[in-house]
């Protein structure tokens, strides 16, 4: 049994419910139910330091901010210094997860994984005696294989990258460039195949990790 302080954050509201029913039923963690971010940076140190550890995706919104990517672990650690900090992903881009390794995750499990790796996540994070980010079976797999292709992009297709990942829409950004809406499109989808990013989300988050947006 896991006597701590956890809060959970996903964008998700099944994949929340049914990460604080595990974690109360099967772990024995006493669940922080009104966790809120923007409202943590409001509290007492008295409040803050209820929390040991936190297990969240990487993106936030209600109706006052949105988080994504690093800001969101960035605002994290503001709000929540002496907490542990669990990813827990749905993507496997390689650039992605090494970023979030190298902005102090504690730990990173994948929704791809059993859920009894968050088990083991929070143990090996509470029972290590040297700081080691605790890295799932899954996400384990793909940095132990993968090799990250050099990212050659060019000036056009890292503008494009940029302006899609703000929100403009693929016929926005040909009129703004003056050019075909097919020849956007091509070059985004080179981009995207360069990163090594298979989907619209998955490239928003590569952006915002990476501080292209």
């Amino acid at each position: 049994m896991l006597d701590i302080n956890l809060a959970i954050s996903d964008k998700y509201p099944a994949i929340q419910c049914f990460l604080c029913h595990y974690a109360r039923e099967e772990l024995g963690c006493n669940i922080i139910a009104d966790f809120s971010l923007s409202e943590m940076d409001k509290r007492d140190s008295a409040a803050r330091q209820r929390i040991d550890a936190i297990i969240t995706d990487l993106s936030y919104c209600n109706d006052d901010r949105q988080l994504y990517g690093v800001a969101k672990i960035r605002a994290i650690q503001r709000a929540l210094p002496e907490a542990k900090v669990v990813l827990y992903v749905e993507y496997d881009n390689l650039s992605i997860l090494k970023k979030a390794i190298s902005y102090g995750a504690d730990a990173i499990v994948s929704k791809y994984d059993p859920v009894s790796e968050i088990k083991k996540a929070l143990n090996e994070i509470f029972s290590r005696p040297h700081h080691r980010v605790y890295l799932s079976a899954f996400i384990n797999a793909i940095v132990e294989s993968e090799t990250e292709k050099s990212v050659r992009l060019t000036a056009k297709e890292w503008e494009i990258i940029r302006l899609y990942s703000m929100g403009l829409s693929l016929s926005s950004i040909a009129k703004k460039q003056n050019r075909a809406v097919s020849t956007v499109a091509t070059q985004k989808y080179n981009a995207m195949k360069k990163l090594n990013v298979n989907t619209n989300s998955e490239l928003i988050q590569y952006a915002c990790m990476n501080n292209i947006i």
